[in-house]
């Protein structure tokens, strides 16, 4: 019950706020930009896919600077506890981020629906991308200056940059490196990589809507474990620290 009235506390402080107008203005936009003219199932999840990160990194970013603040202390001191303070601030924006994702499906299922799309093809495309809207928000809860320190937050990004070193490190500057360090850097390519294989293959399971192979139940599994993963490290991390809030 404390996590729910703390969630509804921050839906309400984020709405009275009128932050909520980017969030409407973004789903406007998209619906008159993208998804007006004749559209099929396949590029309306291939629109939303690439729409619902964008709309996450600028709501749990707002989040994250609601709860980073001295006010916090007041909320934390009333016997909220630091584990509901944190899923608190990750749930209100995931429903605001969801929110935002039901009503370009409200909006596109009156005005514009895609003939090849029924209600069961919309669920089945809908449950990845909000997986994936998770993930991205646990990921940024853990990597704000309320979770992890300085030094962890680089760690982390600079793990996250080696993942992704092979979109821009190849061809003449690859060939120049020694073959033992390459060697290195692939490794751990394969190993860093791994724990991002759920989030892609997500994008690419809520386009295609192909349940038809068991890989696409155990992906699922693997985005929900990785999600409860990220959340449960960012809640110790968050425990185990003294509360520093930036000053206003």
């Amino acid at each position: 019950m404390r996590l729910l009235r703390f969630t509804g506390f921050s839906l309400l402080e984020y709405l009275r706020s009128g932050r909520v107008v980017i969030e409407l203005i973004a789903v406007l936009s998209v619906y008159a930009i993208f998804l007006r003219g004749s559209i099929n199932a396949e590029y309306f999840f291939s629109v939303c896919g690439l729409f619902t990160p964008l709309i996450t990194l600028y709501t749990m970013t707002i989040f994250i600077g609601l709860g980073d603040r001295p006010q916090g202390y007041v909320v934390l001191s009333r016997g909220v506890g630091r584990a509901i303070y944190l899923l608190g601030l990750f749930l209100s924006a995931v429903v605001i981020v969801a929110g935002a994702y039901g009503l370009i499906c409200l909006i596109v299922a009156i005005a514009n629906r895609p003939p090849d799309l029924d209600l069961v093809g919309w669920l089945l495309g809908t449950l990845p991308l909000l997986l994936n809207i998770g993930l991205l928000a646990a990921l940024m809860l853990m990597l704000s200056p309320l979770v992890f320190p300085t030094g962890w937050r680089l760690l982390v990004l600079g793990l996250i940059a080696i993942a992704f070193s092979s979109n821009f490190i190849g061809g003449q500057m690859l060939q120049a490196l020694p073959r033992t360090v390459i060697s290195l850097l692939q490794a751990l390519q394969a190993i860093l990589g791994g724990p991002l294989v759920p989030a892609f293959y997500g994008f690419q399971l809520a386009v295609t809507r192909d349940y038809s192979t068991p890989t696409a139940i155990a992906n699922l599994l693997a985005q929900a474990s990785l999600l409860t993963s990220l959340l449960g490290l960012s809640i110790y991390a968050f425990m185990r620290r003294d509360l520093i809030f930036s000053s206003q």
